[in-house]
């Protein structure tokens, strides 16, 4: 079995954020770049707001021009 370690973590703290290791919080180098399983995670909110941006920029591209 494999697993992932983040390179900032040492002794179950961050060394970017000082605080204890919680992957996906809000400054984390991986919030709001992954779904997280636990439905709680604030990364996970982020990447919800992040795709409607994108869907929403997207829409408005699409929108014939009035030139």
């Amino acid at each position: 079995m494999s697993g992932w370690g983040c390179p900032h973590s040492h002794n179950d703290r961050c060394n970017l954020l000082h605080l204890p290791c919680e992957p996906g919080i809000k400054g984390c180098v991986l919030y709001g770049q992954f779904t997280f399983s636990d439905p709680a995670s604030p990364s996970n909110e982020a990447v919800e707001r992040r795709r409607e941006r994108e869907t929403k920029k997207e829409k408005k591209e699409d929108l014939p021009r009035g030139d």
